[in-house]
C-alpha cells in the first residue's frame, strides 16, 4: 500500500513537467555520485521525468546550461553565492542541501524524486 502512495504523489508532483536535467555537485563527485544515482532509481522505479549527473565543484562551468537544476551537496555549500550568480542568468534552479538532509535523499531514491518535484 505504502509504494502506491509514494507512485501517487509521486505522479501528482510530476504532472504537467517535462524532462528535468539535474546536475549534482559535490568537492570531488564522489558524494554527488550517490544522490545522482539515488535520483536515477527513483525516476526509473516511479516513471518520474528527471534525469541526473553527479560532477566536482568547479568543473561545472561548461556543461551547467545543459541542466534545469542544480543540487549543491554539503561540503560545497560555501559556493552558493558564487554559483547563484550563473544560475539566475541561466535560469537554472539552485538547491542548497544540509548534511543529514542530503545523507537521507541519497538512501531514499523517492524522497529524492519527492524532493527534485516539489522544488522545481
Amino acid at each position: 500500500m505504502e509504494a502506491k502512495t509514494e507512485k501517487k504523489v509521486i505522479e501528482s508532483l510530476a504532472k504537467g513537467k517535462e524532462n528535468i536535467n539535474v546536475l549534482v555537485l559535490c568537492a570531488g563527485a564522489g558524494t554527488s555520485a550517490m544522490l545522482a544515482n539515488a535520483l536515477k532509481e527513483g525516476a526509473e522505479k516511479y516513471d518520474a521525468p528527471i534525469t541526473a549527473d553527479a560532477g566536482a565543484y568547479g568543473s561545472h562551468y561548461e556543461i551547467m546550461s545543459d541542466y534545469d537544476v542544480i543540487v549543491l551537496a554539503p561540503q560545497v555549500n560555501s559556493y552558493y553565492d558564487d554559483i547563484k550568480k550563473d544560475t539566475d542568468n541561466l535560469g537554472i534552479k539552485l538547491l542548497a542541501t544540509k548534511g543529514a538532509e542530503y545523507i537521507a535523499l541519497t538512501r531514499d531514491p523517492e524522497k529524492a524524486i519527492e524532493y527534485i518535484l516539489s522544488e522545481v
